[in-house]
């Protein structure tokens, strides 16, 4: 039942931890049109990223963005680094074979060491910090399930185990680790590489919304405004794709939204990310507010659009730690 006494806990707007006490660069508006090699649409991690290495292979690069650089999906995110997304590695051996979950694996650990790399080359400040990651369970339908996880984990070479019990002090009773994956403050991260970026000479664009890829001598990225980015190629980094002219993206794909609370510890947090794998599903980690820790307490997801009001999920997300972790909550 929705709780109103939990409701007055809650802010009456939600805003991003990661954006609070940030200041990010502003771009103008695409007003004409550009050449360039290569358009990237969507300014979140993905197309920051592929900016920053696309500028230094000499490539000129323009980077635009519907909205704000930043205030999307990146800027909303629970900002963990890792490879354990859940209980997959059975599945994707089950149905696509050792090779390809182990690809998977693999592309998300380079990714983690990318990352990793980048913040130790260019001293970034961003609360980067090596924790193990736990998928838990406290319902005993799904200790198979976790079985089964560690299983696929020996036999694709994954690090970590299968235990009983986890750092924090919550009912389980059964987790599966995976050792040294990663959490840090993404806009703290990614201010770093845009500005390096903009240096490389890419042209950044915001308030520039992509509707159109037309393709013939040459390649041209359509803006709303009805300006054009004409390229080589284009690299398609927004959240959702936004050019159905291959692969029917519209009919197979739905966006999903899950919710996220910040709150204060009243104990020292222990480290470490944690999980839970049944429905709905909570995660737990860690990050840095005036060097002080505070706890992220994630879940209730759920497609965009569907569901009950949007209060309600913060509200069952903070009974959640309330009930499950109330000793090291204030």
């Amino acid at each position: 039942m929705f709780s109103e006494n939990a409701s007055q806990h809650m802010p009456p707007f939600p805003e991003s931890f990661w954006r609070s006490n940030l200041e990010l660069p502003s771009f103008p508006k695409l007003e004409k049109d550009i050449e360039v090699d290569i358009s990237i649409v969507g300014g979140g991690i993905v197309g920051i990223t592929s900016a920053n290495l696309l500028g230094k292979a000499g490539l000129k690069v323009a980077l635009i963005d519907a909205g704000k650089i930043l205030t999307g999906t990146t800027g909303h995110t629970t900002a963990k680094i890792t490879a354990q997304h859940g209980l997959i590695y059975h599945e994707l051996m089950e149905h696509f074979g050792l090779e390809k979950a182990r690809g998977y694996y693999e592309a998300n650990m380079s990714a983690l060491h990318f990352i990793r790399d980048t913040v130790l080359r260019h001293q970034i400040e961003c609360d980067f910090t090596e924790e193990d990651a736990y998928l838990y369970t406290n319902t005993d339908s799904y200790i198979s399930k976790l079985e089964k996880e560690m299983e696929a984990y020996e036999k694709l070479g994954i690090e970590g185990d299968y235990r009983n019990s986890i750092p924090i002090d919550i009912p389980v009773k059964a987790a599966v680790r995976m050792n040294a994956q990663g959490q840090f403050h993404p806009l703290k991260y990614l201010k770093k590489l845009l500005e390096e970026t903009e240096h490389q000479g890419a042209e950044i664009f915001e308030n520039t919304t992509a509707v159109d890829i037309e393709q013939g001598n040459e390649i041209k990225v359509v803006a709303r405004n009805g300006c054009t980015i004409s390229c080589k190629q284009v690299v398609i980094a927004s959240h959702y794709p936004f050019y159905d002219g291959a692969g029917f993206y519209f009919a197979r794909m739905y966006p999903e939204r899950s919710y996220l609370l910040a709150v204060k510890p009243q104990k020292t947090f222990s480290g470490g990310m944690y999980l839970m794998v049944e429905e709905p599903t909570r995660s737990l980690r860690y990050t840095l507010c005036d060097n002080e820790k505070i706890l992220l307490v994630g879940g209730e997801r759920h497609k965009t659009g569907q569901g009950i009001s949007t209060i309600h999920h913060y509200v069952y997300s903070f009974s959640f730690q309330r009930g499950s972790i109330s000793e090291n909550i204030d």
